[in-house]
Parts: C-alpha cells; sequence; structure tokens
C-alpha cells in the first residue's frame, strides 16, 4: 500500500470543526509515512496500488478502503467512501494519525501521521508590556 498525500490546499471555515477528541485513543502506531501539515491547510488522500514492481494499476476489482483517524480534534477527516478522503486541520496543533484499511482481494493497511504546524504568518498584534515607572514617586512630608 502506498499513500498519495494531495498538494495542500487552503482550508474553509468549515473544515476546520474539530470532531471530539477520543475516548480511548488506540494504542501508538507506527507511521508509514510522516508528513507536516500547516493549521489552515488540507489535503486530498488515496491509495496507490502496484505491481511487484512499483508501477500503477488500478485497484482491484472490490477493493474498498475505510479511512479513519485517531484525534479528531486535530484532523477533520473526511472518507469519501470511494477509496479518497480528505484530511483537514483544524488549527489546533498536534499529531494525529490517519489509518486506512484496504479490503478486499488485496486487504492491507497503513497509517499516515500529520503533524500539524503552525501556518504562515498573516496578520500581526500589538503587544503590551508591564507598565514601569518612569519617574521616581516624590515622597510626601
Amino acid at each position: 500500500m502506498v499513500w498519495h498525500v494531495g498538494a495542500p490546499v487552503e482550508s474553509e471555515e468549515a473544515d476546520r470543526v474539530p470532531g471530539e477528541p477520543p475516548t480511548n485513543p488506540p494504542e501508538q502506531r507506527k507511521a508509514d509515512v510522516i508528513v507536516d501539515l500547516q493549521a489552515d491547510k488540507k489535503v486530498a488522500l488515496s491509495l496507490v496500488f502496484t505491481d511487484e514492481v512499483g508501477n500503477t494499476v488500478p485497484a482491484p476489482a472490490g477493493e474498498t478502503v475505510v479511512y479513519t483517524v485517531d484525534d479528531p480534534s486535530i484532523i477533520n477527516l473526511t472518507d469519501n467512501g470511494d477509496g479518497t478522503a480528505e484530511a483537514a486541520a483544524t488549527g489546533v496543533l498536534g499529531t494525529a494519525t490517519v489509518h486506512a484499511e484496504a479490503t478486499g482481494p488485496l486487504p492491507g493497511s497503513g497509517d499516515l501521521q500529520l503533524v500539524v504546524v503552525a501556518g504562515d504568518a498573516e496578520r500581526f498584534e500589538i503587544v503590551a508590556g508591564a507598565p514601569e515607572e518612569v519617574t521616581p514617586d516624590v515622597p510626601t512630608p
């Protein structure tokens, strides 16, 4: 199983609605691929099937793929039901693992770890420090 991660694109506000945090997170899995994803981006996911020497071939007839995510508070995952999915960062920095389970003539599974990192600078804020005395207080007699 080979992961195909599409080019990151801007996400919409609706893409960034976090799901419920997992109540019983799965045990730590080894990721097959690790991808950094900016907090305001989303990527298309699909699987690529290959022959024994690495040539891309169509998915076998009857093959189904189901995608899940271990932390929907970090990644909003949409399984399209056709062997593809979309992973949108919710804006929360952290790591989530997308799991793909293929069933049918060529069963298998794989894990894609998405590390959500800060996006590009788009605005700024002025931050005032703590007030400091400019002139000493004059003692009163």
